[in-house]
């Protein structure tokens, strides 16, 4: 992608070593940098690291080596948080609470308006379900909850780990609108291990490496447009 002049890089994540095992880093010396808003597809076999990136960019695991900037904020510093949105792979919902409750909470957090978090759950297809709560919710509308619950606001950078399991096809193609639509002007970063035919990237990131111990290498990452 084109360096931007007036801005800093939207992910820039320069020779970094991280793992949850700080003697067997998953990561060593990856270096990747993003610089204009577009949809960014993630991928890589099964132990290259793809949610160890995410954790990493989400500040969660503190990098051993390197620097990890998100719109030339420090992902480990608190205002991080102003322009980061991050969805991970498995949903963290308060049982008890309703699906409405969620999103009004979600948007107080951010500073944003309820009424935009609920227009999209209405978007999504769970308006019948707003006022139940997430404990009775389907495995698809958990999904899509979570979803919206993790990208209330408006930020720069926003990565999603699978967040197509458990949608049916045309819950998947709204996703894909919205994901699209976001990224006119924002960066956007998907781990997804069997992309669905709806989404539409403008580069696709490699991860080499696999599951065996040790088998992460980070040298050859591989970028390349989607034309």
């Amino acid at each position: 992608m084109p360096a931007s002049l007036s801005h800093p890089p939207l992910i820039h994540v320069q020779a970094v070593s991280a793992g949850f095992d700080a003697e067997r880093p998953v990561h060593r010396e990856l270096t990747l940098r993003i610089d204009a808003p577009g949809l960014t597809l993630l991928q890589g076999p099964n132990g290259s690291g793809k949610s160890t990136l995410v954790e990493v960019l989400s500040g969660h695991l503190p990098q051993t080596a390197g620097t990890v900037t998100l719109a030339g904020v420090d992902s480990r510093s608190p205002e991080a948080s102003r322009v980061r949105r991050i969805c991970r792979t498995e949903p963290a919902l308060y049982p008890t609470m309703t699906a409405r409750d969620h999103v009004v909470f979600a948007s107080a957090w951010c500073g944003a308006d309820p009424r935009e978090g609920l227009r999209r759950a209405e978007r999504h297809g769970l308006g019948p379900w707003l006022d139940e709560a997430a404990e009775n919710l389907s495995t698809g509308n958990r999904r899509k909850l979570w979803t919206i619950v993790c990208t209330c606001g408006d930020f720069d950078v926003v990565v999603l780990d699978e967040p197509f399991n458990g949608l049916d096809s045309a819950s998947t193609g709204v996703l894909c609108e919205e994901l699209t639509e976001w990224a006119a002007r924002r960066t956007v970063l998907v781990v997804a291990h069997r992309p669905p035919e709806q989404l539409a990237p403008s580069a696709v990131l490699t991860l080499p490496g696999g599951a065996a111990p040790g088998a992460a290498q980070d040298d050859g990452i591989a970028t390349r447009p989607v034309r």
